[in-house]
């Protein structure tokens, strides 16, 4: 009696054992498989590829950007534009796990994201087949001139449609080439520059285009945007010198002036005048110390180092955070998000990369529509920054992205990254300034003024869009 009893101890404790396990595999390889797929440390999305083929990627005319062949040596991930897309592609690599977009969409490029138990247990079990393409927002047509005007420097360019949110340009430099990044893995993750960084991701100081930021807090004090301010070259806000590029005296200047010169002292002076609280505030509405929604994960800009949106300022860096010195970091993605907001009346749409995706029968899986991240600008603000961006390319230091019989809007900027390296050139735009079809942000690091280094890409890139935008017209 004493025997059987323990004996059924036993198969009770087995049994309950083996059920645990058993929701222990289900939870993970059916319920959570999206979460580890997309997970870059987990190769278990590229060992699938034995038994299903990756889905292709494209842009937004069907232009192929990566896609599996077939060869003699098995299934191959090839990239038919060498480095211009990456690393924003990524790879997919059985040695070196996966990154960039061949990461984060794993799920979805192996046709393992569906939703329902049901679908999710047949893509677990029903092999082999076909993954899902994902079309992107992209123009290859733009990404070649962006591509090849910033080739040879670091840097970054991202252009957006202010209307959609949609990503027409993501450009990456330096860059490498995902066909042989088993080969050459050593030579590239040792290579100067950062190659596998994606540069329109990373942070930068802005320098002076967060002037934009800034001018909301203006706005929202009580002074008179017309007044006029003298500028002297240099002010002294608590001890602390600031000091205008090359010391040059801007003399008497009202808002639009300030920003269309890139008066340090006017934005300095008159944004402590408007407090701490309101530039915050301001820095808040577009977006700083939040998380982007993106379909990559992009680090949130930031106000200081210890807190990307502090409650308060010491006074000093306050003054130099108004023009985007200090601690202010931002990326190039962000900037362009930024630019688009001004462009789209206040209005900055949630960003999107992937506008569908489709099943092996060409079948919408997911379809993007346009909605509204945040709302920065009242649509009076909005005109304010534009109109004083007008004016930086008609009359300021924005001149040379100027495009004849085309009205661009745009402003300048160049960071001071420390030490004794040369200042990062930044250079935001949007045209045509009363119809924007694109907005994008330029960096070049260590490029020296936004004008002289950032605005002939920035100027190409809009040339190209706005010629697209004709022929389709026609």
């Amino acid at each position: 009696m004493f025997m059987s009893s323990g004996i059924q101890k036993i198969a009770l404790i087995i049994v309950f054992s083996f059920i645990f396990i058993s929701f222990g595999l289900l939870y993970w390889q059916v319920v959570n498989a999206d979460t580890m797929l997309d997970n870059p440390a987990n190769r278990r999305a590229v060992l699938l590829e034995s038994r299903i083929e990756r889905g292709g990627i494209y842009d937004r005319n069907g232009i192929v950007l990566a896609q599996t062949k077939q060869t003699e040596k098995g299934k191959v991930r090839v990239y038919p534009h060498g480095e211009m897309f990456q690393p924003l592609l990524g790879y997919a690599t059985v040695k070196y796990g996966s990154a960039g977009l061949e990461a984060t969409e794993a799920a979805n490029l192996l046709g393992m994201k569906e939703k329902s138990l049901v679908k999710k247990m047949q893509n677990t079990f029903e092999l082999p087949r076909q993954g899902n393409d994902l079309i992107l927002t992209l123009d290859t047509r733009l990404q070649e001139v962006a591509y090849e005007k910033l080739k040879g420097k670091a840097g970054a360019v991202v252009g957006l449609d202010p209307r959609n949110g949609e990503v027409l340009v993501l450009v990456s430099q330096p860059s490498f080439d995902g066909n042989t990044i088993v080969e050459d893995w050593d030579e590239i993750v040792n290579r100067q520059g950062s190659p596998m960084l994606n540069h329109a991701f990373a942070k930068y100081p802005p320098g002076s285009i967060m002037k934009v930021v800034t001018s909301a807090a203006l706005f929202r004090s009580d002074f008179d945007t017309t007044e006029l301010y003298s500028c002297q070259g240099f002010t002294i806000i608590n001890g602390q010198t600031i000091s205008e590029q090359n010391h040059k005296a801007h003399g008497w200047v009202n808002y639009d002036l300030a920003l269309a010169y890139s008066c340090n002292n006017y934005f300095a002076e008159f944004g402590v005048k408007a407090g701490d609280k309101s530039f915050l505030q301001a820095a808040a509405g577009f977006g700083f110390g939040q998380s982007i929604p993106f379909d990559i994960q992009i680090p949130s800009s930031s106000i200081t180092r210890d807190d990307p949106l502090p409650d308060k300022l010491s006074l000093n860096l306050f003054a130099a955070s108004t023009f985007g010195q200090g601690q202010v970091m931002v990326s190039p993605f962000h900037m362009a998000l930024i630019t688009a907001g001004v462009a789209n009346e206040g209005k900055i749409m949630v960003p999107r990369l992937i506008d569908r995706v489709l099943d092996s029968q060409h079948n919408i899986i997911y379809n993007y529509k346009p909605e509204v991240w945040l709302e920065a600008l009242n649509r009076e603000e909005a005109d304010k920054v534009k109109s004083a961006m007008v004016l930086a390319v008609n009359e300021g230091t924005a001149a040379p992205g100027a495009i004849p019989g085309v009205q661009i809007a745009a402003k300048t900027g160049s960071a001071e990254p420390g030490g004794d390296q040369s200042t990062h050139a930044w250079y935001i735009a949007f045209a045509p300034a009363d119809n924007p079809v694109i907005a994008l942000a330029v960096l070049v690091e260590n490029g020296g003024t936004g004008g002289g280094a950032a605005a002939p890409i920035a100027k190409a890139v809009i040339e190209k869009a706005l010629e697209l935008k004709e022929g389709v017209n026609q």
